[in-house]
């Protein structure tokens, strides 16, 4: 079958195969495969029985008997109902007949029926088994040898001859036969099936909606379209053969046509078409087309498919409006937003504008390398990022630490979200908000007079120093002090001369604890000290304590006041490992230290200002 031919349902003629299982007697085709070998033996026998002498008429007739018998049962009798191999009856009749004819005469050399013996033996060759065909040859040979023994003047070695060359020849030329019939039976199958495969192709190609045809290279001429392709130029499939694509095409199509052949060939033999063309006579339909290169005896030929993506280029417009608007907002975007892609090096594909008035660059100094984004963050912003690109941890909100083009430090809020092959996000500019968040909290735990832990962090940090020396087996020490005379101060000289006081005993006393101690103002004039007395240095701090606070404040050039501590101590050793077991005990310590001193004194410290300088004195303390 020719590449150019439509393919068309086939004819019963054209389809028709002898079946093996069912034999040549059965089915349709019947006498049309009778009649060639029936006419030949009529024919034949009309021709030579008026010029031949019988020498016995009795077998002459019955040899015509059985000669019509095979040729008439061949047609009529329904070999349905009998075995497949009883088809071989009418064959070896035949050849019975032919033999019968044969002894009639009495002559095998020369005799015309020897050589319609050879019609069965061809029958028997094309529809049957080998092994009938050899079979009916030594029938033959030993009939014609039988019939040369008979004599009627011919010499037995002649008969003889004969018939050993007619069973060698007959053998031979059957089998020959038999085997160039079983080849044409196969050949003749496989091209059944492939018409039969053809069929069923075309008819699938025409259900598909979508548009395939074939056309040559050379000339560009259609050798087949489906349905679809047809109906899309408002032709039928049979109109479109024959004619170039030229006159089907539209301007769009033809250049995708000639693009698709620049491209294709042996080494590029499937090509995709990138771009979606318009349909011809269809508004708002698309179609993208796959060309598949076929080279073969008649020529090179391009199979092309053509599939409707309308749907698909309709939702590409629209994503590409969305991005074209997502990308004018993030222009113009006080924010810095950006995408990172990690193929086929991690890299950023997008920056907006806005990074240059955060970090002071324009951005294609981050789209050009993505390293120098990594340069200016600190070392705890690039560990991050190390783990989010080896999958450890997902960003998706982190402070990262820039260092400005100028040289100051920037803290950037930024918030990710995880696309296909990288990340997306928003960083904002919240240094100034952070550094206020970090002066609140400052505010929340720190006594904003004297920047020392007020009640809240003390509590915090007591309990952190109580766990971890009861973990270690170490002594803890509290130390409560409370200002003597502070409230006369307050009252004489006003709160801001209270609040030099408060200020300047807080300093002292971060002047002689040690760095591992807590110093905390739990308000108004009292103080608490959490520390280790486990040195020489420790055992002696209360001593330097009180010194320090005993020494007067200069509340002006020309106002002096003293404002010693009464100082209350207790420790694990004696109260255990309870933060506010701990802190009670100190606190009752105090007072009857502060008792103590004013039975001493017999009465509160009294505030006498000197005239140069003035001095307020409060109650002598006593060292503990």
């Amino acid at each position: 079958m020719s590449r150019d031919d439509v393919v068309t349902p086939s004819s019963p003629r054209s389809a028709h195969i002898v079946d093996a299982t069912m034999g040549p007697l059965i089915g349709t085709g019947r006498l049309r495969r009778v009649f060639p070998f029936a006419a030949t033996a009529i024919i034949s026998l009309i021709i030579a029985v008026p010029a031949m002498s019988w020498i016995r008429p009795g077998f002459a007739v019955a040899a015509a008997v059985l000669i019509a018998a095979a040729i008439t049962g061949s047609v009529v009798f329904p070999w349905s109902r009998v075995g497949r191999s009883a088809q071989v009856t009418p064959a070896l009749l035949f050849l019975v007949g032919t033999l019968l004819l044969v002894y009639a005469t009495g002559n095998v050399v020369g005799s015309p029926f020897v050589t319609m013996a050879v019609l069965p033996l061809m029958w028997l060759a094309i529809y049957e088994h080998r092994n009938s065909v050899l079979f009916a040859a030594v029938l033959a040979g030993v009939g014609f040898w039988l019939v040369s023994q008979g004599g009627n003047g011919q010499p037995a070695v002649e008969g003889n001859i004969a018939t050993v060359v007619f069973v060698v020849c007959a053998a031979g030329m059957g089998i020959t036969l038999h085997g160039l019939v079983a080849d044409a039976r196969r050949l003749a199958h496989a091209l059944r099936d492939q018409q039969v495969a053809l069929e069923d192709a075309a008819a699938m190609l025409n259900s598909l909606s979508e548009r395939v045809s074939r056309y040559r290279v050379l000339d560009h001429v259609v050798n087949y379209c489906n349905a679809a392709w047809a109906s899309q130029y408002h032709v039928d499939p049979a109109q479109a053969l024959g004619r170039p694509l030229e006159q089907f095409l539209s301007p769009d199509e033809l250049v995708g046509l000639h693009s698709q052949l620049a491209l294709l060939g042996p080494d590029n033999p499937t090509l995709v078409d990138t771009v979606a063309r318009a349909v011809p006579n269809a508004p708002g339909q698309w179609l993208q087309r796959v060309d598949r290169y076929l080279a073969g005896a008649d020529g090179t030929e391009v199979l092309s498919i053509g599939r409707d993506v309308t749907e698909r280029h309709d939702t590409e417009i629209k994503l590409a409006e969305s991005e074209a608007r997502f990308r004018d907002l993030a222009d113009k975007s006080a924010d810095v937003v950006w995408r990172f892609t990690i193929e086929p090096t991690p890299h950023f594909d997008y920056m907006s504008p806005s990074v240059q008035s955060i970090l002071g660059y324009p951005p294609s100094y981050f789209l050009d390398d993505f390293g120098r984004m990594l340069d200016i963050l600190d070392e705890s912003s690039t560990t991050a990022i190390a783990r989010a690109l080896s999958g450890e941890r997902v960003l998706k909100r982190f402070d990262f630490h820039f260092r400005h083009a100028n040289g100051s430090i920037v803290i950037g809020e930024t918030r990710t979200t995880v696309i296909p092959g990288g990340l997306q996000g928003v960083s904002r500019d919240v240094t100034e908000l952070r550094q206020l968040q970090a002066e609140t909290a400052a505010l929340a735990l720190r006594d904003p007079l004297t920047g020392l832990a007020n009640r809240r962090l003390f509590q915090e940090l007591l309990d952190a120093d109580r766990a971890r020396t009861e973990r270690s087996g170490q002594p803890l020490a509290v130390a409560f002090l409370d200002l003597d005379g502070f409230k006369q101060v307050n009252d004489t000289y006003g709160h801001d001369a209270g609040d030099v006081v408060l200020c300047e005993a807080a300093r002292r006393l971060l002047a002689i604890v040690r760095g591992a101690d807590s110093v905390a103002h739990l308000g108004g004039d009292e103080f608490v000290i959490v520390y280790q007395p486990n040195d020489a240095n420790s055992r002696n701090l209360i001593q330097r304590l009180d010194r320090a606070l005993s020494a007067p404040i200069n509340l002006t050039p020309t106002t002096v006041v003293t404002c010693r501590a009464s100082i209350g101590i207790a420790d694990t050793g004696t109260v255990g490992y309870d933060s506010a077991a701990l802190l009670a005990a100190a606190d009752v310590a105090m007072y009857e230290v502060k008792r103590a001193r004013r039975r001493v004194r017999g009465a509160p410290a009294a505030v006498r200002p000197r005239v140069a300088p003035k001095v307020v004195s409060g109650e002598p303390a006593r060292s503990l």
